[in-house]
């Protein structure tokens, strides 16, 4: 299978570049409109029929253990008004991981509210998105560059059954959502099999005001704008993150190292050690 990965930075892509993998890696950057765009650019060079998100996020859910690894299978945007909210979801194969729910924030911390949880020590301190504290970056890579690692992949052999259930959303301007036809080949095309009942049942409501039964366990700035750009496109995707953090801790307390140790083992094990 042809497929790519998506990193939003260079730190969390870097120990996974450095084990020289078969696909291209593009480095995106921080926040909806910089992976929107990087992913529409990636997926228009190379054409590819599985999109990977991976990176870091915050827990929510406190049984979440630092450095765990989980695939966030669907995502809603804090602060969205309930009249526009919607839940965007995976599209890409089972990859036997932890499932969790996402929800999407434009500054770490914020989704502390979707859960009830403490304020934002982000908040207090005007961290912006992106301004955790990450070191320069490698020389030869930048996030709006979207810097490639250009190792060409062939076949993966996935592990476990897929997950196909695209949403209706709209497509953006320019571009035409593909049709029920399309979409059932993506779906049942070799290596990713038609099964969508793995995705949890997650309810409609507002990301500002969730109710109890959509608690998201992990946020991320990036994950419902990738969701949303893969279906339009038609392209299967997933996203995998590792817990660097709890939400509302100040970065000085992130687990970012282990987190990203732990990331690189995983996407190995799944995509470089089955082939």
């Amino acid at each position: 299978m042809k497929r790519i990965f998506i990193f939003p930075t260079i730190e969390e892509a870097k120990a996974f570049i450095l084990t020289e993998p078969r696909d291209p890696v593009f480095v995106g950057g921080v926040g909806m409109a910089e992976i929107a765009a990087a992913t529409l650019r990636a997926v228009k060079a190379k054409k590819p029929q599985l999109v990977v998100l991976a990176g870091i996020a915050g827990a929510c859910d406190r049984t979440l253990r630092r450095g765990e690894v989980v695939e966030v299978v669907c995502e809603r945007i804090a602060g969205i008004p309930e009249r526009y909210a919607r839940e965007y979801e995976t599209s890409g194969p089972d990859l036997g991981l932890p499932l969790a729910a996402g929800v999407t924030v434009n500054r770490s911390g914020d989704g502390a509210a979707a859960t009830g949880g403490p304020k934002s020590a982000a908040e207090d301190a005007g961290y912006a998105a992106g301004d955790a504290g990450f070191a320069e970056p490698h020389p030869g890579f930048t996030a709006r560059g979207g810097a490639e690692h250009a190792a060409e992949g062939t076949q993966l052999q996935t592990p476990g059954n897929a997950r196909n259930q695209p949403g209706n959303m709209a497509a953006p301007i320019g571009f035409e959502t593909p049709d029920d036809t399309e979409r059932t080949a993506l779906a049942t095309q070799p290596g990713i099999p038609d099964n969508a009942g793995n995705l949890p049942q997650k309810p409609e409501g507002s990301p500002e005001d969730m109710p109890q039964e959509y608690l998201p366990e992990v946020e991320n700035m990036e994950g419902a704008a990738f969701f949303a750009v893969c279906d339009a496109l038609g392209v299967a995707c997933c996203q995998i993150r590792a817990v660097s953090n709890y939400v509302g801790e100040p970065f000085g307390q992130w687990a970012v190292e282990e987190a990203v140790g732990n990331l690189t083992e995983k996407l190995n094990q799944i995509f470089e050690s089955n082939e």
